[in-house]
């Protein structure tokens, strides 16, 4: 009889670990995130580190854009609330911006050193987004989790500008990677 009360003990911790997990892992800030490491894992590549980088930017941040409006949707603790906003007033700007440098540019330089490097990078965020990456992390209470993810989101667009900064030769490129390392 003791077996058996321990035996259902343990699937009962089984069952509510994986329930714990399973909404975590579907949390409404996770989708974001995960589709644009989708998206950052399928585009074709040029080879030419300054166009790469600001389509790369683009998609990293609007997944990260998209969390956030999440958060201050439906953030419960007004100063979260307060940072998502923040977070998204700026990232439209900055994603505007993205646009119009993009708009200018033409890829015209392949460099192999480059997209291997970002191929590494890329798929680490990739990987990041796997049930057991970051979603492992997160704790079901959104405004912790928009914060493990924005920890998260600052770290990945640091790295990718700063192996953009050792390729990269547009001006203005380098300064909105070099603003993003200082974030």
């Amino acid at each position: 009889m003791k077996r058996l009360t321990r035996i259902a003990v343990w699937q009962l911790i089984f069952f509510f670990s994986l329930s714990a997990f399973a909404q975590t892992a579907n949390s409404p800030l996770m989708a974001p995130m995960q589709q644009a490491a989708s998206k950052l894992k399928s585009v074709q590549v040029t080879g030419d580190p300054d166009y790469d980088y600001v389509f790369r930017m683009r998609l990293l941040s609007q997944g990260a854009l998209e969390m956030a409006k999440v958060e201050a949707q439906q953030g419960a603790d007004p100063a979260a609330k307060q940072k998502a906003q923040a977070f998204v007033d700026a990232k439209q700007k900055e994603l505007a911006d993205l646009e119009a440098l993009q708009r200018q540019m033409r890829p015209s330089r392949p460099n192999q050193a480059y997209v291997q490097q970002q191929s590494r990078q890329i798929e680490a965020i990739v990987l990041k987004m796997q049930p057991d990456g970051v979603a492992a992390k997160l704790t079901g209470k959104l405004d912790e989790d928009f914060n493990t993810l924005l920890t998260e989101y600052n770290r990945d667009a640091s790295d990718l500008s700063r192996a953009y900064l050792s390729f990269g030769n547009n001006a203005s490129v380098k300064a909105v990677a070099q603003k993003m390392v200082a974030q």
